[in-house]
């Protein structure tokens, strides 16, 4: 932590080591123990010790860095497909088994005919 907004990151792949701002961060739950100001050399055995990367891939974070990355390579017609598949599914959904019940309404008062 440089100060309370900034911090040192090595990003051992394709990032540099940089002070980067915390709002444009964000935090999981891994932490390589490693002994402050190490070097990027260090930071990465350290990362390899730790298994960072096959952690990092089970994170909801990197899940979601992926579907937007997926996402992102779609062409048109791939996005119409989607959009086609998701309203059948909700359909699908929707019309499987009994009709729900509607919303708000309740039954016959009771005493009253």
């Amino acid at each position: 932590m440089v100060d309370t907004n900034r911090v040192l990151v090595d990003g051992l792949a394709h990032f540099p080591r940089v002070i980067y701002p915390l709002r444009r961060l964000t935090l999981t739950r891994l932490r390589i123990p490693v002994l402050r100001g190490a070097r990027t050399g260090t930071l990465k055995k350290a990362a390899a010790k730790f298994e960072l990367e096959r952690k990092w891939t089970e994170t909801r974070a990197c899940q979601k860095l992926e579907r937007a990355k997926a996402r992102a390579g779609t062409s048109d017609f791939e996005r119409f497909q989607i959009m086609v598949l998701r309203k059948q599914r909700g359909y699908a959904v929707r019309h499987r088994g009994a009709a729900p019940a509607a919303k708000g309404k309740k039954g016959p008062a009771k005493g009253k005919k």
